[in-house]
């Protein structure tokens, strides 16, 4: 069994937590590996949904570092467009190219120094004591194991934590039961001028989040901002159901256009019951979603003004999890932190993306004022802080964790799985790694103060404002 020997900080995960954790850790002068089990890097980031929560709701910036220089360099490229603050349902909302997204990030891994390790799957993790001693994993050539100094968990599921014998939490706290799984596709051959004129000549199909008050939520402002896109169409929706042509367990659709593009991501698919961690639910999972978006493209392009032409440009490379295990911290991000804007003394990134909890069940509703088969969203005012105690997994003194399986309740995680966030935290924990390692010490022991200092030397956003 070969060994992969020689590095201070090992990565299990390229997505849009894990790639930022691996560049971090490289520039901040570690010798560090990450390992993908596909053959790109960006995860949910190159499926093509807008980007909310870049900003807060009053506009104060939330992502600074790594994340924010990415999206820079793919609006320099044109595969961006300009952020859209104040947005009333989602805080900030900024419309991106999947493709330029990828590209732009796979040219800063390079230059950062970051070694790659694609195709090859973690399968196992190598303790003593309470230490994580290397990790296992799988590929063409077989099995290696990769020993390190430090490591930093991003497989979103919390994997290598589990393995390694950290604590961690499943689901609702009440009952353990997962937000639904979703498969983002995009469609083009659209013609949007339609589609917002059917919007303006049918508002009750224009979505008002649940108790927004104001006249700033409108369809000719929608239709000037590039990028933002919108939820409703139930009334359409309805009218398919019940001639037959829909059976997707869910009562509206998001769309996010791209600016100058015939081109719109959808969100429409919708499958419950699934434990991301099961490989028996991801095959089911995979196989109904991939009909679903069969039949939402027939419902589409028979009921959506705009859409009659509309073809598939892409389909997702796997199913979306949204909620699978949370990694136990000595501190457990609440859905009042998110919703308060609050600081902590030891934070090393902010959070805005929107408290944004799908229903765990078609009938089952996580809070009173979700209608039938949807989502409770809202967006958060004032960015709020994550404590490094979120990202240090108890029981497994050399780990760390980023991304939506931080340590969170089943709502704040509704919040920081968010793509801005995944990006911040995957960045605080690249940095922490990395200072652990090369300062031969603990993630848990490090000087709280030199390393906020590092992260904003690094541009990171630690203080609101």
């Amino acid at each position: 069994m070969r060994i992969r020997e020689g590095y201070d900080v090992v990565v299990i995960g390229g997505g849009t937590a894990g790639a930022m954790a691996g560049i971090a850790a490289a520039r901040s002068g570690a010798r560090t590996l990450l390992v993908e089990k596909f053959g790109n890097l960006g995860g949910v980031l190159t499926l093509g949904m807008s980007l909310k929560g870049v900003n807060d709701g009053e506009g104060v910036k939330a992502l600074g570092g790594i994340g924010a220089e990415l999206l820079d360099r793919a609006r320099a490229a044109g595969g961006a467009t300009t952020i859209v603050s104040a947005h009333p349902r989602h805080g900030s909302i900024m419309g991106q190219d999947p493709e330029s997204m990828k590209f732009n990030l796979i040219d800063m891994v390079r230059a950062s120094g970051l070694q790659l390790l694609l195709h090859s799957y973690l399968v196992d993790a190598i303790v003593s004591g309470t230490r994580l001693q290397a990790i296992r994993v799988a590929n063409k050539a077989g099995l290696e194991i990769i020993p390190a100094k430090c490591f930093v968990d991003c497989t979103g599921d919390a994997d290598l934590a589990a393995l390694a014998g950290a604590g961690f939490v499943m689901g609702r706290e009440s009952d353990a039961r997962m937000q639904p799984v979703s498969a983002i596709f995009r469609v083009g051959g659209v013609n949007l001028e339609k589609t917002w004129a059917y919007l303006e000549e049918h508002p009750e199909d224009f979505e008002t989040p649940y108790g927004y008050v104001g006249d700033e939520y409108t369809v000719a402002k929608f239709r000037a901002k590039p990028g933002v896109g919108v939820a409703g169409f139930r009334s359409l929706i309805k009218k398919a159901r019940a001639a037959g042509d829909y059976t997707i367990p869910r009562e509206d659709l998001g769309f996010n256009p791209m600016a100058g593009r015939p081109e719109v991501t959808i969100n429409i698919t919708r499958v419950h019951g699934i434990d991301g961690t099961n490989p028996d639910d991801l095959t089911r999972a995979e196989i109904e979603s991939q009909l679903q978006i069969i039949e939402g493209v027939r419902f589409l392009r028979k009921y959506l003004p705009g859409f009659e032409d509309c073809y598939v440009v892409s389909s997702p490379f796997q199913v979306g999890i949204r909620e699978t295990r949370r990694i136990q911290g000595s501190y457990v991000l609440t859905k009042e932190d998110c919703r308060t804007g609050a600081n902590f003394p030891d934070q090393v990134a902010r959070g805005a993306y929107p408290l944004d909890v799908h229903d765990v069940s078609p009938s089952v509703h996580g809070t009173a004022n979700v209608p039938g088969g949807g989502t409770d969203l809202s967006q958060i005012p004032r960015s709020y802080g994550i404590p490094a105690r979120c990202l240090v997994a108890l029981g497994v003194d050399n780990l760390l964790v980023a991304g939506r399986a931080l340590s969170a309740t089943h709502e704040a995680a509704g919040s920081a799985r968010g793509q801005p966030v995944c990006m911040a935290t995957g960045h605080a924990a690249g940095t922490m790694a990395a200072l652990a390692a090369t300062l031969n010490t603990l993630p848990s022991e490090l000087d709280i103060k030199h390393l906020q200092c590092v992260l904003r030397q690094q541009h990171a956003v630690l203080e609101r404002g």
